[in-house]
């Protein structure tokens, strides 16, 4: 009878350790994705594709093998001490997009007025989808947009303040001096970014592009 109770004690804990072990990982990979998704998300659903892996540490090492993909059929890598395996998941994440507020015609600068924020499953719409209206706004209409229509990457594009071939003032700034002159744009760019130009001298330099001109800072 004892050797029987300690049997079956044994079991009771080898079972119980497993539960725990899956129940941690379940957590870990909960985080995980939680922080692959930049944005804020009202709910993370996650589907184990396969039998989860018997693993014997309590926190295995988890990494992503496509860091880009956010929600749909996933692959994870579990790591402990030398020995690796492998989850397949998938993952449904609700959270927040944008879609447009009103009809909107091809060539049309896209403003507050033009968007909305909408709710929903993201993993059941294409992953272009825009999440946040900054990356909306000041952009230009490809072709037209629908009302309530969801907004894609792929249907805008930036509102260029200049444009490759350009030529723009340039304003180098030195300690004790300041220089202005002109040169020819290799890059498209909106305010505040990164800008390529070659003076008259040939030579190519970068600045930010400013309502100025392009601004260069000499250390």
């Amino acid at each position: 009878m004892i050797k029987i109770a300690k049997l079956i004690l044994a079991i009771f804990i080898l079972f119980s350790w497993n539960n725990v072990l899956a129940n941690s990982l379940d957590k870990q990979i909960n985080n995980l994705i939680s922080q692959q998704f930049g944005h804020k998300a009202d709910d993370i659903l996650i589907t184990y594709l396969t039998a989860k892996p018997q693993l014997n540490c309590k926190t295995p090492t988890l990494s992503l093998l496509n860091k880009k993909k956010h929600w749909g059929n996933m692959t994870i890598s579990a790591q402990c001490n030398n020995k690796k395996k492998f989850i397949q998941i998938n993952v449904a994440v609700k959270g927040n997009y944008i879609v447009a507020k009103q009809a909107i015609s091809a060539g049309t600068v896209i403003n507050e007025d033009y968007i909305q924020i909408q709710s929903g499953w993201l993993d059941k719409l294409p992953s272009t989808v825009i999440l946040d209206g900054v990356d909306a706004i000041n952009h230009i209409a490809l072709r037209n947009i629908n009302l309530g229509e969801p907004i894609k990457t792929t249907m805008l594009q930036k509102n260029w303040q200049v444009k490759a071939g350009q030529i723009i003032k340039v304003i180098i700034n030195g300690e004790g001096y300041e220089i202005t002159t002109n040169g020819k744009t290799l890059n498209n760019a909106i305010l505040n970014d990164k800008i390529k130009v070659k003076l008259n001298s040939d030579k190519i330099v970068e600045g930010t592009l400013t309502h100025q001109g392009v601004i260069i800072f000499n250390k």
